[in-house]
């Protein structure tokens, strides 16, 4: 199996974990967030609350893949794959119980880069009212650390996402025109007229 369908087959895995734990959570603060957004009133609550979540999870996924992306390519410092957490199993004596911090550390360390580009595609948005927990993390964390990110190529990295995100749920879900921009999602599924990854 190729490298694309490796990090496919676990985002598939990790869309189901967060679906199944996210499906109930937060729908009081989602409909207040709809009520006070006046976005998309023509959609139900339910309806809405699962768009939301959909957003939510693929914009988690996007986060992940540029993070990984980065961090392989030693842009930021490593924390995700084989030798940062190597690093972190020095510093942290029971690191199983701390995925959520690494993660957190991770995507926190990247929020203050100096690239601002790099930034926005990071910075906080609704759609992480759905949280990366550490029994998430965990499963991230574990499945990718061997798997290197670094040779993925902006085609590959929208192959990745057109398989995750079909032109046919595209098309059904308008997920791009849906509530507010998912910083790191809507960049990935323009990659393909950037030149470069980031």
């Amino acid at each position: 199996m190729d490298r694309v369908s490796i990090i496919f087959e676990g985002l598939m895995e990790f869309i189901l974990l967060f679906a199944t734990k996210y499906k109930y959570e937060n729908r009081g603060i989602l409909k207040k967030m709809k009520i006070d957004s006046r976005l998309n009133n023509d959609i139900d609550n339910d309806k809405w609350s699962s768009l939301f979540l959909e957003k939510s999870y693929y914009n988690h996924c996007a986060k992940f893949v540029l993070l990984k992306y980065l961090e392989d390519n030693r842009y930021v410092i490593p924390k995700t794959n084989l030798s940062g957490l190597e690093k972190w199993s020095k510093i942290v004596k029971n690191l199983k119980d701390d995925y959520q911090i690494l993660y957190i550390i991770s995507i926190r360390d990247i929020q203050a880069d100096s690239n601002k580009k790099i930034r926005e595609l990071f910075k906080y948005s609704d759609y992480d009212i759905f949280e990366i927990d550490n029994d998430l993390a965990e499963y991230l964390i574990n499945y990718y650390k061997n798997i290197d990110f670094s040779e993925l190529s902006r085609i590959d990295i929208s192959h990745l996402f057109k398989k995750l995100y079909s032109m046919e749920m595209r098309e059904e879900l308008a997920l791009e025109d849906f509530y507010r921009v998912a910083p790191a999602f809507q960049y990935i599924l323009r990659m393909e007229n950037e030149e470069n990854v980031i």
